[in-house]
């Protein structure tokens, strides 16, 4: 018998698969849309994604895909984006020299290495919406494109308000973007909520959703796996245990293939069996990859303390076992999400904070040496907070909205001016700490908030502001936040370059 963890053949999902070929083909004839898969963890949506992107490959569309990844909430703009689109400026694609001057620019602020300056760091965010749009519009023109963004759960704002962009402008363009998110994780104010109820009243929108295998799918997965026809008890005791979970049955079988192990009642558990199997050289490097979703060379090499030979070693281990894969050219994290969770999770407190923090360091020193990216300053400041260091953690955190301010990712920024607003009374000197006074603070927040559609948090940052400045201590001050508070209901963002509505 074979031993994958994973079934060679795609199990059903016929009728879903069968919709997002429909929407395909209608994006490759100028019919565009937008199609949402949800399911809860380990259902297969992902597999699901992967079957649709092979089959628009092999029809001559474009593929561009990017996950969203789970560091706080709004904390990296454009994630997925990013991913998706890096290739391109990696490659030199000719679809980035035929957008205009402009559109480079408002592109440059998300997509470094276009070479387009720094106005981009100016441009209105609609403005990037709109570039962006451009830019897929462009390249649709050769090829039809599939766009898959995995893991919207964790999408930041921005990606967030793009998607909505482009349910609301998107026209002729040979364009399909597909994403995925896990159900079972919206709690009732989770912010992807609004947008799928957004989304569910536009006609041209599919909203699927992933049920977990029946018994017939279950034994159909397992003879992928095993490469012969399953006794019906081992498919009976294993849908006894997953439930019919695609991912549930892939770890029970991978450890023991007769679905009879001694594993736990909880997944967390099975999970762990396969982990603790692993050398201790090898489980050590996990647990630094389980900090940070995607972990590059140079940056797994600062933290592991491992010789350059041990390290490769323990890398090779950990992708051999399939509980680590390559993600992109240099980086390196969990085949799934729940992989990670679990090594998290089964972290000693303290193992957990002195991670934290030397990952903090170890991009710190990065910062040092001239990266002072959006996503690098945001990467930072999620460790120092992790690491419940709060004098660092304000300091970054102000830094990183700073970085996010720049490149208008203005969700982004709220948050984490929010969170050093939290932390300034619990640190000394937070002025000194901070490089910003609190009044300053208040009112980057407000505007960020302003700018992020939030006018009720945005009026209370600036009562604070007032509160704090006085009329008679700094009459210019005052002066310029009542400016702020009585302007607020205009709005920064007139809906600039918002096309016609379909119909």
């Amino acid at each position: 018998m074979a031993t994958r963890m994973t079934s060679a053949r795609f199990v059903g999902r016929t009728a879903e698969l069968a919709e997002l070929q429909a929407a395909l083909g209608d994006a490759a004839e100028g019919r565009p849309s937008l199609a949402l898969v949800g399911g809860e963890s380990g259902v297969g949506k992902s597999r699901l994604a992967g079957e649709l992107g092979r089959h628009a490959r092999e029809s001559g569309a474009r593929v561009l895909s990017g996950d969203c990844v789970e560091l706080g909430e709004d904390e990296l703009p454009y994630a997925p984006l990013l991913t998706a689109l890096r290739p391109l400026v990696r490659d030199g694609d000719p679809a980035l020299d035929a957008l205009a001057p402009s559109l480079r620019a408002a592109l440059d602020a998300i997509i470094p290495g276009l070479g387009a300056g720094s106005a981009g760091a100016e441009a209105a965010q609609s403005r990037v919406y709109e570039a962006l749009l451009a830019l897929l519009e462009t390249l649709s023109g050769d090829a039809p494109v599939l766009l898959v963004i995995e893991d919207l759960h964790w999408a930041d704002s921005s990606t967030r308000h793009f998607l909505g962009f482009l349910a609301r402008t998107i026209c002729t363009e040979r364009l399909l973007v597909l994403g995925t998110y896990r159900s079972d994780e919206l709690h009732r104010r989770h912010p992807l909520r609004p947008l799928l109820a957004e989304l569910a009243s536009d006609p041209y929108t599919r909203l699927l959703e992933l049920p977990r295998f029946t018994p017939d799918e279950l034994a159909e997965q397992l003879e992928g796996i095993l490469s012969d026809r399953p006794e019906p008890e081992l498919v009976e005791r294993m849908y006894r245990r997953s439930e019919g979970n695609a991912l549930f049955a892939e770890e029970i079988l991978a450890a023991g293939m007769d679905g009879r192990a001694a594993l736990p009642p909880t997944l967390r558990d099975a999970l762990m069996l396969r982990v603790e199997r692993l050398s201790p050289r090898a489980q050590e490097l996990i647990r630094w990859l389980a900090c940070q979703p995607a972990v590059d060379d140079e940056l797994v090499a600062a933290v592991a303390g491992l010789e350059q030979q041990e390290l490769r070693a323990a890398l090779r281990e950990a992708v051999a076992s399939q509980i680590v894969v390559t993600v992109g050219e240099e980086s390196y994290g969990f085949r799934h999400a729940l992989l990670r969770e679990v090594v998290y999770d089964d972290l000693l407190p303290g193992e957990r904070t002195d991670m934290h923090a030397a990952l903090a360091r170890a991009l710190e020193d990065r910062i040092a040496a001239g990266e002072r990216g959006a996503h690098v300053t945001a990467q930072a400041a999620h460790h120092w907070a992790s690491a419940s260091d709060q004098p660092q953690a304000l300091a970054a955190a102000v830094r990183a909205a700073l970085a996010a301010e720049k490149v208008n990712a203005f969700g982004e920024a709220q948050a984490l001016f929010e969170r050093a607003l939290g932390l300034w009374e619990r640190v000394p000197e937070p002025e000194l700490t901070a490089g910003i006074d609190q009044v300053d603070l208040l009112r980057r927040a407000a505007l960020a908030c302003d700018q992020a559609g939030e006018p009720a948090r945005q009026e209370a940052l600036l009562r604070r502001a007032l509160e704090l400045v006085g009329e008679d201590t700094d009459p210019r001050t005052y002066a310029l936040l009542l400016r702020d508070e009585g302007g607020r209901r205009g709005g920064a963002c007139g809906g600039s370059g918002v096309r016609e509505p379909r119909g």
